[in-house]
């Protein structure tokens, strides 16, 4: 049996296969990739393996040949998913979603774009950061990241189709988000009828959050409110640093590393989601860390 590829490294492989393949790449980009390469020889192990599905990723010659991943030429793009999904890098979200579905769904965002589209039934849906959804109404299916739903008073009942289930609305305002193995839900107006796809039924009422994975549905308590980044702001409250990172990097390009030694620092404040780089330098202001970088798009946060 092949021996595993560090997660970490997997992940950054990929970050980097995706910029040099960018028009965007410069001469920068790539020396920043060279000294990725020296730092671990996980990084060179990662490289190795997703480089040998295409002798055009290995090659690096400084020309870019496509916009980006998203737009390479469907052989190609396959080769590359499967190397990803090799690698662990792009896998299922909850029961089985493939990664692909979300490339020719009827609606999705790019990274830190945001979304609102109002449906020919009156259903009102904001798509935040890297979403997509298939729209037959009255059925919606998330197929990747997260939205705010309000449903209409009129007509049939909204159904939004999960991974791991669905739910069912009506005259409703409520946020979906799909996580790595489950979907993550709050009502912040009416209730949303729960149904996993082992079967029963459970009601959430406005004011209340919950989780849906494949073992079924489970309450978690009240929320504090509705989303920020509606808003265009994320906010934390007492949030671990590796967490906030975590959050972070789902608005902006790239990588952002946290070192273990400072992952579990603690900070709180209102950041606005326009300016990642911003946020990024101010966090020695606040906290007794250092931020450095190979790249614009490979922080590491120590």
């Amino acid at each position: 049996m092949a021996e595993e590829i560090d997660p970490q490294s997997a992940r950054e492989a990929v970050a980097w296969l995706t910029q040099l393949m960018s028009e965007e790449a410069d001469g920068e980009d790539k020396d920043g990739w060279q000294r990725w390469l020296a730092a671990s020889p996980e990084n060179v192990r990662a490289w190795q393996h997703i480089s040998r599905f295409s002798s055009q990723f290995s090659q690096l010659n400084g020309e870019a040949a496509h916009r980006s991943l998203s737009t390479v030429a469907n052989p190609q793009r396959r080769r590359l998913l499967r190397c990803a999904v090799g690698l662990g890098l792009i896998g299922a979200v909850g029961a089985g979603t493939l990664p692909w579905r979300s490339w020719q769904a009827d609606y999705r965002t790019a990274i830190g774009e945001q979304q609102r589209i109002t449906l020919s039934d009156g259903t009102d849906l904001l798509l935040n950061t890297q979403t997509a959804v298939n729209v037959s109404l009255p059925q919606i299916s998330l197929l990747q990241g997260e939205m705010l739903v309000a449903s209409p008073r009129s007509g049939m009942p909204l159904q939004v189709s999960l991974p791991q289930g669905s739910v069912q609305a009506h005259n409703s305002r409520f946020s979906l988000r799909l996580r790595d193995d489950y979907s993550e839900l709050a009502v912040f107006h009416g209730q949303l009828s729960v149904t996993p796809l082992d079967g029963g039924r459970t009601t959430l009422n406005a004011g209340y959050g919950g989780r849906l994975n494949l073992s079924g549905f489970r309450e978690v308590g009240r929320i504090s409110g509705e989303p920020g980044w509606q808003q265009g702001m994320l906010y934390a409250d007492n949030m671990r640093l590796d967490d906030f990172l975590t959050e972070l990097a789902r608005y902006r390009r790239g990588v952002i590393r946290c070192g273990q030694q400072v992952a579990g620092l603690r900070l709180s404040g209102a950041f606005p989601l326009a300016d990642t780089d911003r946020i990024i330098a101010s966090l020695p202001g606040t906290l007794p860390v250092q931020v450095s970088s190979l790249s614009k798009y490979f922080i590491s946060i120590s």
